[in-house]
């Protein structure tokens, strides 16, 4: 109750004064030299949601202001302490505390708890102010925001009050004389203690003592039946918005999702629910971040091995419990984070972390503990790995290049980390080298080695699992045009570089060096085009020269190409050992050739990420129907994801009516093709698709060999890399990929012919290239364009070998190694010392040297721990009284031990 006398005034200005004192001591002394200072910097950085800046500068404000205002109160005969502290200060603190340290990213229900405390605090404030000088001035407004904030009062009590009980069977466990005593000498520690247990208390009794009031008061001016009136119809109707605000979205997207469909209509009516599917599958996604309850066990744990309450009893009080709180407890389980990203992947085609940055972005930043903050924004960004230099060097022999990319990168984290390229390189290019250093006057001090595709990842995945790596890369390719590179690890932030086995001032960096060949295109000397970056970024400070001259910054990885001189295009030649020879000779544009007389099986994915291609998807029909399908046979094949596909009459097919819903991986689409397809023969099978999602590939095997040839039409770009399935079945049906469908027709209808003696081996970038019996002595035989060639050869032999067999396998190994190059069969890896030479000695001799597992199948997941490492500062208070009094038991036992 509110007190009365001047007695009770006094000791509550004592009461008042303390735990102001101590509050402003933590706040000062605590909050803002160990969280303010990281936390303004990011709020000036744009990485703290609005609302948490807000909350910040309010806990550091309520109390600070309201002590200055407790030395004005004094002289202010209307406003007592008590009413002032309960009635203002203390919802405002409850309001500032929850937000920061308890609620993460805020749901409808906590907004609508929490504003509604601000806007009754306010209006109780400007009521306490204008009550005396005029009553008139008293509304409906003051009843309003009293009226809420004491349910709310009253709703934070009732929780509070489940902990009684433990906390009063707790204290007994103690001596009454023991904590009477500590309880004295840390007084303000204790006041500290039982102000903040007690706020929810003292606001229901100080808010009973201004609803009273303010009912007379406006009773009198409008009659005692209509303000009640008014107050049930202000709570009822804020409680009912309540209510409806608890309805999570995920419910519904589950119950959506939990039956597949089974035809058009049905996919087309969930597709109109998209919304509504992919807000519900965020939240439970997310849920770890939004919601501070999850399956929560707390109080029946507390209340049976505290209480010793049986089973069932305990179940009773924490299904109350968890009644109460259901604003804050997610209605799931914790299963439903990892369900909701495969349903995500399966309906929309695409990684949820991927697709839904932003909002997963927001999440990770809506925390007070900054440093949990960058490290979940470091999963989601991957702004680990600095770029400190790039330097580019070109070296042309006529009508082709060696092309050299050095790169040094700087560790932005305390922990060793991995830095990882997806990247694409035209398809007559060659890789031929990849090297490491950790030492800047000691260049390529570690080379690469040639190895089978399954022991060199092998080795690799095996060096970055241990405890204590050493610098391994991995050069793989994943595509017919796509390669993957990782090495791992560069070095942690505060490392240094050793010199006589001494640390010096100079951080440790990694230095990498990646050489190819390239054929000269119109544009110049093409770059290996980016397509993913994991970990590594670049700024503006980075450095970068191409052939020694210093170039302007640039969002980009590297440029597109490097301009190159007017050399004309020639013939070349390499001997292979056993006398034949690959023969490569200019192949003008004008001479390319669309197809005649044909059967072509078109494939067109019908995944929900196709949506976003329809335009392009039509262009596409539209110019197959007026350039292929008239001089040419042609049957559609539409796959679907969890139905059955259809062959269509391409003639009448019309793009615009298809419905693109599901997930249909390139397996799949085969799959589906070679249920449908019967006994029909086909001269090529072109799928129409985009770039897809290589993190949501499998290691399923496909069933048989394609009829024909596969050609992959990424519209959109190129897929980042396949499975090892899928690009067996490109391979070995003599197919390839392309981002346009005029490529496609124009390779397959173009077959060069060099005369008698000769067979030819590919088409691609502007050359023919050819097998021949016998050699041209006009044409040179530079043994540095040998790769290139040898490139051709390694896969020629892979489309008409019989790469299942192992000694097949072998022979295209051979190949690579004599030459040096990289293989869809063949990877290059860094090897730094005997150990991890010897352990891929043993993986080369293996059977499964050449199976290669799909890596990278979910993106990096973001840390979400279900308990804080560091306690947050409430916790810090209950751990040094909890410590001090087992400290003050154990010197009382032991003075009792003396004493005896």
């Amino acid at each position: 109750m509110q007190p009365s006398n001047n007695s009770s005034m006094t000791k509550f200005a004592v009461f008042f004064w303390i735990f102001n004192g101590m509050l402003l001591v933590i706040v000062f002394f605590g909050v803002v030299p160990f969280l303010g200072f990281p936390f303004l910097r990011d709020a000036i950085a744009g990485q703290v949601p609005l609302n948490f800046v807000v909350t910040f500068f309010g806990l550091v404000s309520v109390p600070t202001t309201c002590s200055i205002l407790g030395i004005k109160i004094k002289r202010w005969q209307e406003i007592t302490p008590f009413q002032f502290f309960y009635g203002v200060e203390a919802p405002l603190l409850i309001v500032c505390i929850v937000r920061f340290f308890w609620l993460r990213q805020l749901t409808p229900p906590n907004s609508l708890l929490l504003l509604t405390m601000v806007f009754g605090t306010i209006t109780t404030a400007h009521w306490l102010l204008s009550r005396r000088d005029n009553p008139m001035q008293v509304n409906l407004w003051h009843l309003a925001g009293q009226t809420l904030v004491l349910a709310i009062a009253l709703y934070l009590t009732v929780l509070t009050g489940f902990y009684g009980p433990p906390l009063l069977a707790g204290t007994m466990m103690f001596s009454p004389v023991i904590f009477v005593v500590y309880a004295i000498v840390l007084l303000p520690l204790t006041v500290f203690i039982a102000g903040l247990v007690t706020l929810p208390l003292g606001m229901v009794a100080m808010y009973m003592v201004f609803w009273r009031e303010t009912l007379k008061q406006l009773g009198t001016r409008y009659g005692e039946s209509r303000v009640e009136a008014f107050t049930i119809f202000v709570f009822a109707g804020w409680l009912l918005t309540f209510l409806l605000l608890q309805q999570q979205p995920q419910v519904e997207a589950f119950r959506l999702l939990s039956h597949p469909p089974q035809t058009d209509a049905q996919r087309q009516e969930l597709l109109q629910k998209s919304k509504t599917i992919r807000r519900g599958l965020l939240n439970a996604y997310l849920s770890p971040y939004r919601y501070p309850l999850l399956e929560n066990t707390t109080i029946r744990d507390i209340y049976q091995y505290t209480l010793h309450f049986p089973q069932t009893t305990a179940q009773i009080v924490q299904d109350w419990f968890n009644f109460l709180t259901a604003p804050f407890t997610y209605q799931g389980t914790a299963a439903d984070a990892d369900k909701a990203a495969q349903l995500y992947a399966q309906f929309f085609d695409a990684p949820i972390l991927r697709q839904e940055h932003a909002a997963i972005q927001k999440a990770l930043q809506s925390t007070f503990d900054r440093s949990r903050a960058k490290a979940g924004l470091d999963d989601i960004n991957q702004k680990r790995v600095w770029l400190e230099q790039q330097n580019i060097t070109v070296t042309p022999h006529g009508d082709w290049a060696d092309v050299e990319i050095s790169e040094v990168y700087q560790n932005k984290t305390d922990l060793p980390e991995e830095i990882l390229y997806y990247f694409s390189l035209p398809e007559s290019a060659a890789i031929t080298g990849v090297w490491l250093s950790d030492d800047a006057n000691v260049p390529k001090k570690y080379p690469f080695a040639i190895s089978p595709r399954g022991a060199a990842q092998q080795v690799y995945t095996n060096q970055v699992v241990r405890i204590n790596p050493t610098d391994p890369a991995l050069l793989e390719q994943v595509g017919p045009q796509q390669y993957r590179l990782r090495a791992f690890p560069v070095p942690p932030m505060g490392q240094t570089v050793l010199a006589n086995g001494m640390p010096t001032n100079q951080p440790a960096k990694m230095y990498l060096w990646l050489r190819y060949k390239v054929l000269k295109q119109e544009a110049g000397w093409r770059s290996p085009e980016l397509r993913e970056q994991r970990n590594i970024f670049w700024t503006k400070a980075t450095k970068r020269l191409i052939n020694g001259k210093t170039v302007s910054a640039s969002k980009e990885w590297l440029p597109a190409t490097i301009p190159a001189d007017r050399t004309a295009p020639t013939t070349h030649q390499m001997t292979l050992p056993w006398g034949a020879h690959v023969l490569a000779t200019p192949f003008a544009k004008n001479d390319y050739q669309l197809p005649q007389g044909k059967r072509f099986a078109v494939i067109l994915d019908s995944s929900f990420s196709m949506k976003a291609h329809r335009k392009e998807v039509a262009d596409t029909f539209r110019w197959l129907k007026d350039n292929i399908v008239k001089q040419n046979t042609a049957d559609l094949y539409l796959t679907k994801a969890e139905a059955n596909p259809q062959r269509l009459d391409i003639g009448s097919f019309d793009p615009q009516k298809v419905v693109f819903y599901g997930m249909v991986q390139p397996k799949d689409m085969l799959a589906q093709f070679q249920q449908l397809r019967g006994n029909k023969n086909y001269d090529a099978i072109v799928v129409i698709t985009d770039p897809g999602s290589y993190e949501l590939n499998s290691d399923r095997n496909l069933a048989g060999a394609m009829p024909a040839p596969v050609w992959f039409v990424h519209l959109g770009g190129l897929a980042f890399g396949y499975d090892d399935a899928t690009l067996k079945a490109i391979q070995d049906s003599d197919g390839g990929v392309a981002t346009e469908v005029q490529t496609v027709m124009q390779r397959i209808g173009t077959q060069p012919s060099h005369g008698i003696g000769t067979s030819f081996l590919n088409l691609v970038d502007g050359y023919a290239w050819y097998l021949t019996k016998d050699a041209l002595y006009d044409a040179p035989a530079n043994e540095g364009f040998g790769a290139l060639a040898a490139r051709q050869w390694a896969t020629h032999l892979s489309r008409y070998l019989q790469p299942d067999k192992m000694n097949e396998l072998d022979a295209i190994h051979a190949t690579a190694k004599r030459y040096g190059i990289v293989t869809p069969y063949s990877s290059m890896i860094v090897l730094v010392n005997d150990q991890q030479r010897y352990e891929l000695r043993r993986a080369e001799q293996q059977r499964d040297r050449f199976n290669r597992e799909v890596e990278d199948q979910q993106l990096p997941q973001p840390n979400i721990p279900d308990i804080t490492g560091v306690p947050e500062p409430a916790e810090w208070l209950l751990l040094i009284f909890g410590a001090v009094a087992l400290w003050g038991v154990y010197r009382y036992q032991q003075e009792l031990r003396i004493l005896n």
